[in-house]
């Protein structure tokens, strides 16, 4: 078969393959990870980055080459997880960039986009293994005469960047590093390989790297001075180009490791920092930091917090969450949430629980948590299936990351479970609660799926359900109003609950969700 070009059915097998490899190599590049930081992630990081950017591609059903590119392109910064997969993501924005062009365009690109991201660039990097592939590709075209083919300019690129990755062990970025290659150079000479392996298939010793005696220790015993306490990482959505220099300076002056990357529609900006509240307030400065992850990193051995992730359908729910310390999925307009985006919101941690907050969303977290699994996560999805009921377990969650993991998940159950959720709505078209008609835009009280009250007052039907649901061992009721209700509906209602029922606790909130007026939650 010989040397192929890159087309739409190579460049994505390439990205399958690619995925493959990172994840059968996961482990390796975990143990081989001492630059910035010895947290035993780059593996995993990387694999969150490159699945999601074959998951983007798999998901486009464009026959152009272009279109493809840009969607592993976008889906990987969208799903970029730490350093490496920033840097990552800027790799393969290099290669939908300069495709258009030629082969050896895009690895040009792909050096330079990675390149202008960081701001202290290192040699014995990933900038460095993209720098000598980048080289190797244009040497291609000076062999003699004749327009070489895709394959070989993968090959040779690819030749180049195993060197560089095996000299990183020799001219490490750190002397901490000294002795290992390093692991985000590893990761694209594996991804770069891999392009190899679809476009030439006469390509011999495709091998792994050998692997030396301190790599197959592991980490455990590494220790080095952290540029930061904490890894924080945050998505920016329609900013421009001059707020985001305003961020990056302000950034630069308060942590290392600082990548800012995107365009005016998407920003994803990572940094290491002992200045967490800071870091995020500069950002809220210029927009609405979304999708906010904080790492603890510790300096021997260091591993990341637990995190947790849920869904908003308001505003004030996400606002709510994440004060609470929890990663958050905007669902505004009862949008969906499909498994990518819990695997995309998946920090670094080892230990992660998803918090579904409706039925198709405990599905689509299930489908994440298998894949989530298969990248050495220990992962849990809490059985909630409304907002309430999300909310009641993140209120048990203890910030302490030594806390048992069985024992919280046990917790987070128990208060989902003990929550019984109502949910205020209007009714969108003419229907039935048992044997009674109920008209088009009359206000009805569901629980689970099922009409237990309606009527033409929202305040009277609310109550009814209420005194209903309630029991006597209730301790605490909650209300959460939604978008464009009356101000006065919750206090109102409270009031209305303190005079019926003394003894029990009404707490109330705006939650900003849009078509429910009114969610409600007994514990």
């Amino acid at each position: 078969m010989g040397h192929r070009e890159l087309d739409v059915a190579s460049f994505r097998a390439w990205l399958a393959r690619a995925r493959t490899e990172i994840s059968r190599s996961r482990q390796r590049l975990n143990s081989e990870n001492l630059y910035p930081v010895a947290d035993a992630d780059t593996g995993s990081n990387m694999e969150a980055t490159i699945r999601a950017a074959a998951d983007a591609v798999e998901h486009e059903r464009s026959t152009e080459l272009q279109v493809v590119a840009e969607a592993a392109a976008t889906g990987a910064l969208h799903g970029a997880q730490g350093n490496s997969g920033v840097l990552l993501s800027q790799i393969l924005r290099g290669f939908a960039d300069g495709l258009p062009e030629n082969l050896p365009k895009a690895f040009a690109l792909a050096h330079e986009r990675a390149l202008k991201a960081v701001a202290d660039p290192k040699e014995g990097t990933i900038l460095s293994v993209a720098r000598a592939a980048k080289d190797a590709a244009a040497n291609v075209t000076q062999w003699g005469s004749g327009i070489r083919r895709d394959g070989e300019i993968a090959l040779a690129a690819w030749k180049a960047a195993r060197a560089s990755t095996l000299d990183s062990a020799i001219n490490p970025p750190s002397e901490a590093a000294r002795g290992t290659i390093d692991a985000g150079a590893h990761g694209i000479e594996l991804i770069y390989r891999s392009l190899v392996a679809v476009l030439d298939s006469d390509a011999q010793d495709l091998k792994d790297l050998p692997e030396d005696e301190r790599t197959s220790a592991g980490t455990a015993n590494q220790t080095r001075k952290s540029d930061g306490a904490f890894e924080v990482m945050y998505d920016l959505a329609n900013i421009s180009e001059a707020h985001i220099e305003i961020l990056r300076t302000n950034l630069a002056g308060i942590g290392e490791s600082l990548l800012v990357v995107g365009d005016m529609k998407f920003w994803k900006v990572h940094i290491h920092t002992d200045f967490v509240e800071e870091s995020i307030a500069f950002a809220k400065e210029i927009g609405s930091p979304d999708n906010i992850r904080i790492t603890a990193l510790e300096v021997d051995n260091c591993r990341s917090e637990r995190t947790l992730i849920t869904v908003a359908n308001g505003s004030g729910f996400a606002e709510l969450m994440r004060d609470s310390g929890v990663t958050v999925i905007e669902a505004f307009n009862s949008r969906r949430v499909a498994p990518e985006e819990w695997v995309q919101s998946a920090a670094s941690g080892h230990e992660v629980i998803l918090i579904p907050h409706d039925s198709h969303g405990q599905s689509s977290a299930r489908i994440a948590a298998e894949r989530l699994e298969r990248m050495g996560k220990k992962i849990r999805v809490i059985n909630s299936t409304s907002p309430l009921q999300a909310l009641a377990a993140i209120s048990t969650h203890s910030e302490n990351i030594e806390a048992d993991f069985a024992s919280e998940i046990a917790r987070m159950e128990a208060a989902s479970q003990q929550t019984s959720s109502i949910t205020i709505a209007y009714a969108p078209r003419e229907m039935r609660s048992g044997l009674e008609l109920v008209a088009k835009g009359s206000v009805i009280a569901l629980k689970e799926g099922v009409v237990l009250f309606f009527g033409s007052d929202l305040t009277e039907v609310a109550l009814k359900a209420i005194l209903h649901t309630v029991a006597d061992s209730s301790e605490l009721i909650t209300l959460v109003t939604g978008d464009d209700v009356p101000e006065d509906l919750a206090v109102n209602l409270a009031a209305r609950i303190t005079q019926a029922i003394p003894s029990i606790e009404v707490t109330t909130y705006s939650g900003g969700q849009a078509w429910y007026p009114l969610l409600i939650g007994i514990e």
